[in-house]
C-alpha cells in the first residue's frame, strides 16, 4: 500500500472543500450507510485520529462473496466520488478477498469473514474509540 504521510489537512478548521466545509466525521457516517446499503456486515467504523497521522477513521466491512466486495468498494467509490471526496488509492483486488479503499481521512476496509478473523484489525486498532452504530445510523 502506498503511504502518503501528509495527508491530513492542517489549516485552522481541519476541513476544506473548494470553498465549502467537509465535515470528515460526515463522511464516514455516510460510507458506513452506503456500506450497508450493499449488504456489508459487521460494520465498525474507529475514529483513529489520535492514533496514527495516516487517517482520522478506519471503517472496516465484511462482504459474503468476492462480488459482494467489489460491489460494496465500487459503490463507495460512486457515492463518495460524488461529493469530491476523492479516492487517493485502492489496494487488493476482488480475488484476494480484500480491498482497501484509501479517502485520506477515511480509509475503508472490505473484507470476507475469514480475512477479517485472520488479520483481526480490531484487536490491532483497540485503542482507537468505536463509533456508535446509532450515531451514523441516524445520519443518513
Amino acid at each position: 500500500m502506498n503511504i502518503k504521510l501528509k495527508r491530513k489537512e492542517k489549516n485552522s478548521s481541519n476541513k476544506t472543500k473548494s470553498n465549502q466545509e467537509i465535515d470528515h466525521l460526515s463522511i464516514a457516517y455516510i460510507a458506513a450507510n452506503t456500506a450497508e446499503e450493499k449488504k456489508g456486515e459487521n460494520l465498525l467504523l474507529l475514529d483513529v485520529s489520535k492514533l496514527t497521522v495516516l487517517s482520522d477513521y478506519f471503517l472496516i466491512v465484511t462482504a459474503n462473496s468476492s462480488a459482494q466486495i467489489e460491489a460494496i468498494a465500487s459503490h463507495l467509490e460512486e457515492v463518495l466520488s460524488k461529493m469530491n471526496y476523492k479516492l487517493i488509492s485502492k489496494e487488493g483486488i476482488v480475488t484476494s478477498n480484500w480491498i482497501v479503499l484509501d479517502f485520506g481521512n477515511l480509509v475503508v476496509h472490505v473484507m470476507r469473514q475469514e480475512e477479517r478473523d485472520y488479520y483481526k484489525l480490531e484487536r490491532f486498532w483497540c485503542n482507537a474509540s468505536i463509533i456508535d452504530r446509532k450515531c451514523w445510523r441516524k445520519a443518513s
